[in-house]
């Protein structure tokens, strides 16, 4: 029997646009997967076994307190609506267009809600808010705008996926997949740290979907736990491409990022391409098997001396497998630190992937 999440994979890839997924195929999809004790025979039955939560009337309450409505050059950059960009626009949407469900938390711009579209065949969806003064007071509309253009072109089975946007006079809202496990960092700040085995599948899995960014020429550079969602199979979703660049030269040169992260290159001001994700990849391999950060010091200055001498230090508890592959993603130099490639060939995640999963080398 298919599982929630093998079903959730394959909806998702009937694009959300103005041509209707063939019926056929939605139903297809959909009577794999039902509520105990019943049959459904059509996408209605199915959305009526999934409960989306309460809402609790917090989209209109926040709007009446909350941002400004934006005129002139302002308003038209964010005026974003997935329905009339692109060579594949979606349909036309609205708040009119989904029932409402449970808050899934507070993001700085706005609030995220669990919602189910009310046209067939009824996608569960979390409907993320931004309010447009607000990006505007923080001068990150353009960041904003390119955030959306880079999501929503992504494909991946662990990249958390964009299906529309659309906006009114204060806010943009954007249609994301669903994360039925919620956020990474919450899991890691209640267990502490990962056992290697759980490690080594999030990190195999969040090399796949970087091999995929880096081949679209996309380049995070904001990889932590706090961008990271757990689908409804614990698989791991990259999501907030705020920091992400579509760079076809792969140089650049602007410092972004979190503090804890950045690569030595970016801490000295100079040129970095794809590799500072590489760099990132080593830092989030040591906050789940340690449960802190390799470089955290007290103030901003000591922690840049760590990053550029490569202060690395490991617990008595990591493996040598894992400290392995740490130390050959943190070089100082990036040439230097591991492909991608071999990242997915390294013993320690080899070790520890499911068999179906394995790579061929």
């Amino acid at each position: 029997m298919a599982t929630v999440a093998t079903l959730t994979r394959q909806i998702a890839d009937l694009e959300l646009n103005t041509k209707q997924a063939p019926q056929s195929d939605v139903a297809k999809l959909l009577t794999k997967f039902a509520a105990p004790q019943t049959k459904p025979s059509s996408s209605k039955a199915f959305a009526s076994s999934i409960d989306i939560g309460q809402y609790d009337g917090g989209l209109e309450i926040e709007n009446e307190e909350r941002g400004q409505v934006v005129a002139g050059d302002a308003a038209e950059e964010l005026a974003l609506d997935s329905s009339t960009s692109g060579p594949n626009p979606t349909r036309e949407w609205s708040l009119h267009s989904f029932d409402m469900g449970r808050p899934l938390g507070k993001g700085k711009f706005g609030r995220v809600y669990m919602v189910r579209t009310k046209a067939e065949p009824k996608y569960i969806l979390a409907l993320k808010t931004l309010y447009k003064s607000e990006l505007i007071a923080e001068d990150i509309q353009r960041q904003t705008r390119r955030e959306i253009e880079i999501q929503q072109n992504l494909r991946h089975p662990n990249i958390l996926r964009l299906y529309g946007y659309f906006h009114d006079e204060k806010r943009i809202f954007l249609m994301l997949e669903f994360a039925g496990k919620g956020e990474m960092y919450k899991q890691l700040s209640k267990v502490g740290r990962f056992s290697e085995r759980r490690s080594a599948r999030y990190i195999d899995q969040m090399t796949n979907a970087l091999i995929y960014l880096h081949s679209k020429h996309v380049i995070h550079r904001d990889i932590k736990p706090e961008n990271l969602l757990l689908g409804l199979n614990g698989e791991l979703k990259m999501g907030d491409f705020g920091w992400s660049v579509h760079a076809p030269g792969m140089r650049r040169k602007t410092l972004c990022g979190t503090l804890d992260y950045l690569p030595p290159e970016m801490v000295e001001g100079k040129e970095h391409d794809e590799r500072v994700d590489y760099w990132a990849l080593g830092v989030l391999t040591y906050e789940f098997v340690v449960g802190s950060a390799p470089f955290e010091a007290q103030g901003t200055k000591a922690t840049y001396g760590r990053i550029r001498s490569v202060d690395l230090k490991f617990p008595a508890t990591i493996s040598a497998e894992a400290k392995d592959l740490i130390t050959r993603l943190l070089q100082y130099d990036p040439k230097k630190r591991l492909p991608l490639t071999q990242v997915l060939n390294h013993p320690w995640v080899v070790k520890y992937r499911p068999r179906r999963d394995v790579v061929e080398a």
